[in-house]
């Protein structure tokens, strides 16, 4: 089994093409004394044209390791572009985010070492041409325990010449679940158990750290009163058929794609869904990419990223707290809108009666945070308080459209961020909808006023 140290930046050869790789290796020694050492200390970084693929090599590293730490940020003057890691010719471990315009904050991720992993990974871009720089920070052994090694992120490297885009991997056939899962095998986690009080962010949203997880290939129909999934890692679609089904501690990545689907379907509206401690992002993106469809749930401390809608509410007896909703796919030419621009929004309510969001953080949709379009009937009884939320046209959004003023809206207690493409739109309705609306305030302490839609 090839162990991993350093990132080659590497242009595979597909369909016949060249590879010219550049070496690059990380220059330490781990805990008992082999030498890590290289010549150079991480020269080039990746660039991934857009709509392409690139393959790295990695170099070796002692054995008896599970996995290593990766520290990446990247550059793109394009629009914001889904960006996905490969590692191993298997597909072994996919991770994926979007790469804002500019050069991104650094983040990082930890790779399980497996027995597949053949000392590379392919990185894609959807949209744009980012570079992706890349450094080894740590590594982690099965029981010695975790060996440090820092590194710093990398500067931009020049553009190689294109790559053709590899071919993606088979997509498992839906399995139907109709019974609860719970038995988890370990998975290696370096960080800290984080607080899960405070605003919603990476460290008090979706799993837990340190929570062992279980790979399901595949979809998910449960059909069985009561079914708890528990400590999943979903490579697929959740479908709920039945009451009282709780879904926790999991990550659901979904699959590709045909048509709009929705990584948690309750689109029956079977009663009391939970979904607590959970993450919804996608490892294909897509513009048929949402995240939560239906009613009869509630969703706490979720992390909802890279989908186009992160909640799309069909009807009554919603609660959505304390969860974080961020980095919305957004196409210039969305095929779901007859070739204009994604209308994703955080949430979005077209129909229902006693709607709760409170305590959540809501940012980076291009339409709005939340969204009232009463599109399949009356909203009533919504309720918006203690959120930080920010970007859209605006907002908040309330539309009365066929079915007429809102009854029993309230809109407390909130911040606002001011990127929206209207100024100062924190919020906007009809003059007809009252609202109970008090202490909602921009970030720096300005009160916020409804806009006359």
């Amino acid at each position: 089994m090839v162990i991993w140290a350093a990132f080659v930046a590497s242009t595979v050869a597909f369909s016949g093409l060249a590879a010219v790789p550049a070496i690059a290796e990380v220059g330490s020694s781990d805990q008992s004394g082999a030498d890590l050492s290289a010549a150079d200390p991480m020269r080039p970084s990746i660039v991934v044209p857009a709509g392409e693929s690139v393959t790295a090599r990695l170099g070796t590293v002692p054995t008896g390791l599970s996995s290593i730490e990766v520290e990446y940020s990247t550059s793109n003057d394009g629009v914001p572009s889904r960006v996905e890691i490969s590692v191993g010719p298997e597909n072994t471990q996919t991770y994926a985010f979007t790469a804002p315009t500019g050069t991104s904050a650094t983040a990082t991720i930890t790779v399980p070492v497996t027995d597949k992993t053949d000392g590379t990974i392919t990185v894609s871009s959807r949209a744009s041409t980012v570079t992706l720089n890349l450094a080894i920070v740590g590594f982690e052994r099965g029981e010695a325990g975790r060996v440090i090694t820092p590194s710093p992120v990398l500067a931009p490297a020049p553009k190689p010449s294109p790559t053709p885009t590899a071919e993606p991997a088979p997509t498992a056939e839906p399995i139907p679940m109709p019974t609860s899962i719970s038995t988890p095998t370990p998975a290696p986690s370096p960080e800290p158990t984080p607080s899960r009080g405070g605003m919603p962010g990476k460290s008090n949203t979706g799993v837990p750290a340190g929570t062992a997880l279980t790979v399901h290939n595949g979809d998910i129909t449960v059909t069985k009163t009561g079914t708890v999934l528990d400590g999943l890692d979903i490579r697929g679609l959740v479908k709920i058929e039945a009451p009282n089904v709780t879904i926790k501690n999991s990550i659901i990545r979904g699959r590709e794609l045909n048509g709009i689907g929705a990584l948690i379907n309750n689109l029956g509206g079977f009663s009391n869904l939970v979904i607590v401690d959970t993450e919804l992002s996608p490892s294909i993106a897509s513009p048929d990419a949402m995240g939560i469809y239906g009613y009869n749930f509630t969703a706490t401390r979720l992390n909802i990223n890279d989908v186009i809608d992160g909640i799309h509410v069909t009807g009554s007896n919603v609660v959505i707290r304390n969860s974080w909703i961020h980095d919305n796919l957004h196409y210039r030419n969305d095929p779901n809108h007859g070739g204009t621009p994604s209308h994703d929004d955080s949430i979005q309510i077209q129909v229902g009666d006693n709607i709760s969001v409170t305590g959540n953080r809501l940012t980076d949709s291009y339409s709005a945070a939340v969204q009232i379009t009463q599109d399949r009937g009356r909203v009533s009884n919504f309720s918006y308080t203690d959120n930080y939320a920010d970007g859209g046209h605006c907002t908040v959004n309330i539309a009365e459209k066929d079915y007429g003023p809102l009854q029993g809206t309230t809109i407390t207690d909130n911040k606002f961020g001011r990127d929206t493409s209207l100024n100062n739109c924190a919020v906007i309705a009809q003059t007809s909808t009252k609202i109970d609306f008090a202490r909602n305030y921009f970030t720096d302490g300005s009160p916020v006023k409804i806009s006359k839609g």
